[in-house]
C-alpha cells in the first residue's frame, strides 16, 4: 500500500565493471509501510561481507536502533548472523572467517509529526555511505561526509565479530518539507554527486533519482549506473525517497 506521506521510492544497485551481480557486495532495502530505508556497502576484505551487508539492512528495516540502544541492537544483530561455512580449507579462509565481516551502514526512518504537521526523519551512519536531502535546487543536508576530501581507503565499518569494536555511529535528525528528495548512496556514487561541478539541476544522479521516484521504477538509475561503471570502479547503489507534495 502506498504511503500517503511519500510521492514514491526506489532502489538500484549494480556491481563494479567486470563483476557479476552475485559479486555485488552492496545491499539496499526499504519498508514503505513503516517508512524505513537502509543501504550498506560490504567490505571486500571481509568474510561474507555481501551477506553481512544484507543482514544489516534487513535488521535495520525490522527494528531501527535509537542512539542509546545501538550497542544492544548490534549485539542482537550479531547473534542472529549465521554466515555459511568456508568452502576452502586453506588457512587464510579460516583467518578471514575468524576476523569476520565488515560493512558500512546508513539507515533512514521517517515518522509523522503533528506540530507542525508533516514528516520528521532520523538517520544513523557508520562509514561513507551518504545521505543527501535535496530541497529545490540545493542540498539541505549532506551526511555524514560533506566533501570529496573526506573519503578515504579505510572508512569506519560495522564488524560482525564481537572481537572487533564497532566505530561510534553518527546520528542526525530533521524536518521535511513537501517535495524534499532524499538520496542514499554508497561511496562511489556519493563521491560523484559531491564532485559534480556543473549546475546542480544537471546532476545526472539527482535527475535519475527524481525520475525514479516519479515512476516508482529503478530503470533510469540502473541504466545510468551501468553507464558509469567504469568511471566509478566500484559496486554502486542508490536509494531515493521523495516526500509528497501537499
Amino acid at each position: 500500500m502506498p504511503n500517503p506521506h511519500l510521492q514514491g521510492w526506489f532502489a538500484a544497485t549494480v556491481p563494479k565493471a567486470g563483476s557479476a551481480a552475485a559479486e555485488n557486495e552492496d545491499a539496499v532495502g526499504g519498508d514503505v509501510k513503516r517508512v524505513r530505508f537502509a543501504i550498506s556497502d560490504g567490505a571486500s576484505e571481509g568474510w561474507q561481507s555481501r551477506g553481512w551487508a544484507n543482514h544489516l539492512v534487513q535488521a535495520y528495516l525490522a527494528q531501527p536502533p535509537a542512539p542509546p540502544e545501538f550497542d544492544r541492537w548490534l549485539a542482537a544483530v550479531r547473534k542472529k548472523w549465521q554466515p555459511p561455512e568456508p568452502r576452502s580449507d586453506a588457512w587464510y579462509a579460516e583467518v578471514k572467517q575468524e576476523q569476520g565481516s565488515f560493512a558500512t551502514l546508513l539507515g533512514l526512518e521517517f515518522r509523522a509529526a503533528t506540530d507542525p504537521p508533516g514528516l520528521v526523519w532520523k538517520a544513523v551512519a557508520v562509514g561513507d555511505s551518504c545521505l543527501f536531502q535535496v530541497r529545490g535546487d540545493r542540498f539541505d543536508v549532506v551526511f555524514p561526509l560533506t566533501s570529496v576530501e573526506q573519503f578515504g581507503n579505510h572508512p569506519p565499518l560495522v564488524p560482525s565479530s564481537t572481537d572487533q569494536p564497532c566505530p561510534e555511529p553518527e546520528w542526525l535528525a530533521g524536518w521535511t518539507e513537501p517535495g524534499d528528495l532524499f538520496v542514499m548512496a554508497t561511496d562511489a556514487v556519493a563521491r560523484f554527486i559531491l564532485s559534480f561541478d556543473k549546475p546542480f539541476a544537471e546532476n545526472p544522479v539527482l535527475r535519475a533519482a527524481r525520475d525514479g521516484v516519479a515512476s516508482g521504477a529503478s530503470t533510469a538509475m540502473v541504466q545510468l549506473l551501468n553507464e558509469m561503471r567504469a568511471t566509478l570502479n566500484d559496486d554502486a547503489s542508490v536509494l531515493a525517497v521523495r516526500v509528497a507534495e501537499r
